[in-house]
């Protein structure tokens, strides 16, 4: 079975931060760094920490003396925040590990994980603390929020307020502006399993129907 890191492209290597375990048991964190001479390491070239080697098709294998490379986290879906401005949604990093938060705790500075049991971190064993960078969709269209919600992105959007629910039982609902749909992030597109994907503004209710693979539409929307 391939590794996270097996096939990524050379301008994949920047940005991940990631946890080596070395066969002398040494643990070493930080940001990969593509060199072009086929090789990634953490850190600058000084560093000399190389923990993979790319063939001329680029397929990522560890350097010798590299047990193991887990990816924590990456730069470009999450953005560094002060540890005190921590809230639901948000995520820690302790002991090398990606921890998502569902409550903050000021006193005692701890956080609540989102892990079976709920487990308490102590923020003064916290390395970094993180929130999810938000990418408003910016093509029309059919999106579920984290919630399993579907919305629609108007093609042109009225006073900055370009989205509306598509519920079957709520889709005359007020537009909501993109900073609103900014808490829900992130969106991700909706899969119709068959039919055409209607344009936002179609009427719906007649049509669509929610299952388990995505969205179905039975006939064609009006």
């Amino acid at each position: 079975m391939s590794e996270w890191y097996s096939n990524l492209k050379p301008e994949e290597i920047k940005g991940k931060r990631v946890r080596a375990v070395l066969s002398s048991g040494t643990v070493v964190e930080g940001c990969l760094e593509y060199w072009d001479n086929g090789l990634a390491s953490i850190g600058s070239l000084s560093e000399g920490n190389y923990v993979l080697r790319g063939s001329e098709k680029k397929c990522w294998k560890l350097t010798a003396g590299v047990k193991r490379l887990d990816l924590v986290w990456d730069e470009r879906d999450w953005k560094r925040i002060d540890a005190e401005d921590l809230r639901a949604g948000d995520a820690v990093v302790a002991n090398g590990r990606l921890y998502k938060v569902s409550w903050a705790h000021v006193g005692p500075p701890q956080v609540v994980t989102d892990t079976p049991g709920r487990m308490l971190i102590d923020l003064r064993l916290v390395s970094c603390a993180l929130r999810r960078k938000v990418n408003v969709p910016a093509k029309p269209g059919f999106y579920k929020d984290t919630l399993g919600e579907f919305w629609a992105r108007a093609a042109k959007s009225t006073d900055d307020r370009p989205w509306r629910s598509v519920e079957p039982d709520a889709l005359d609902q007020p537009a909501k502006s993109d900073k609103y749909m900014a808490n829900l992030m992130p969106l991700t597109p909706v899969h119709f399993v068959d039919g055409r994907a209607p344009e936002p503004g179609d009427e719906l209710a007649s049509v669509m129907r929610v299952t388990s693979k995505g969205v179905t539409f039975t006939t064609e929307a009006a």
